[in-house]
This record gives C-alpha cells, structure tokens and sequence, in this order.
C-alpha cells in the first residue's frame, strides 16, 4: 500500500466492514443490465421537472412582459423604489421558488406539490388578464 493510499485509511476498518481504497478499487464494476434495475418512476419524475421548468420559466418571461408594458409611476421616490424593487421580486420569484423546492425538499412526491401549489403563487397574472 503506498503512503497516499495508507492516509486514506483507518486502523481497524476492515473489523468496521469499511472497505479501504484497494478494495473499492478491485471491486468488479457494475453490469450494464444494472442500469435497467432503475426505478421507472424516475424517467416520468424527470419529465415532470421538466415540465414545471418550462412553466416557471414562462412565468419568468410573463412577469418580464408584464413589467416592461407598465407605466406606472408614483409621486416620491422611495415609493418608486419600493415599486421597481417589487417588480424585480416578482421577476425573480419563479425561479426562486423553483429552485428552492428542488433544493429544500428531498421527498420527491412532496417536492412536485410544492412545486404545483408555487404556481398560482408566481403566475403573472396582470399578463394573464392583458392588464
């Protein structure tokens, strides 16, 4: 065992069941049938994120529309601060919400709910009603 091989080990991990890098690194490599033992939810889970991705990412491109088509302007400046600043929250906020789903919740059925019930949250909707 070399010295760079040794430092990656602890006494006592072969009685722990740990296996070292000389053992991992002799281990036979999987067969290629085992990538059909995949589970099938996970193509349609993916299509699913793929979905909803496009979808926010409309939203995105809805709230830019809807912000650059508005021409409200307010008397003092802090309100018109406070005003674009709201508009650039609202732009950022599907993808914000979209990728702090796939962040913060592992479970994958409780991550596409909160990913269907963000929607009518981000929905542009004064680009929905042309407003």
């Amino acid at each position: 065992m070399s010295d760079d091989e040794e430092a990656l080990t602890w006494a006592g991990d072969e009685e722990r069941g740990r296996e070292g890098p000389r053992a991992r690194a002799s281990a036979p490599a999987p067969a290629a049938d085992d990538a059909d033992d995949a589970p099938k939810g996970s193509a349609l889970l993916l299509v699913s994120y793929g979905i909803l991705a496009g979808v926010y990412a409309i939203c995105t491109v809805g709230w830019i529309t809807s912000v650059l088509r508005s021409t409200t302007t307010l008397g003092s400046l802090p309100a018109e601060i406070m005003y674009q600043f709201g508009e650039f929250l609202a732009i950022v906020l599907p993808a914000l919400w979209f990728v702090g789903v796939l962040w913060l919740e592992r479970r994958p059925s409780r991550r596409l709910l909160w990913l269907l019930v963000g929607l009518p949250l981000v929905v542009p909707w004064p680009w929905m009603f042309g407003l």
